[in-house]
């Protein structure tokens, strides 16, 4: 098994931005410096299960949520609530890390699913 730190660095990165929070700021409130934190956002060092739940901690995201994606076959993805924010968020993660050509076929995607639902029923 081979974990992606690059990965985890990724979601870490969007769950920050998404907090709207810096790296010096999270940093600070894990008492590491900006440089070692920036490394493990980068995927340069792997974070310990202690440090990644501490860090889901200070961003108010499920540990889970850092994980997803990491390990391949294995699902650590979390079904988003009923909310649009909530859905919202998920979607922001699963593109976090993707081109932007990915990232135009995701929002085509949910438009059509969006659209579909709209539909006057034919039954």
């Amino acid at each position: 098994m081979i974990v992606s730190y690059r990965t985890i660095g990724q979601n870490i990165r969007a769950a920050r931005k998404e907090a709207g929070l810096t790296q010096e700021q999270i940093a600070e409130q894990l008492k590491m410096s900006q440089l070692h934190f920036g490394r493990l956002e980068r995927g340069e060092r792997p974070a310990s299960l202690e440090q990644l739940a501490q860090i889901a901690q200070v961003l108010h995201v499920p540990l889970a949520s850092l994980l997803n994606g990491c390990v391949a076959d294995e699902d650590f993805s979390i079904q988003p609530d009923d909310s649009a924010q909530a859905l919202g968020k998920s979607v922001a993660r699963l593109a976090s890390g993707c081109s932007a050509r990915t990232r135009r076929l995701m929002h085509t995607l949910c438009q059509a699913v969006a659209a579909s639902e709209k539909l006057p029923d034919n039954d």
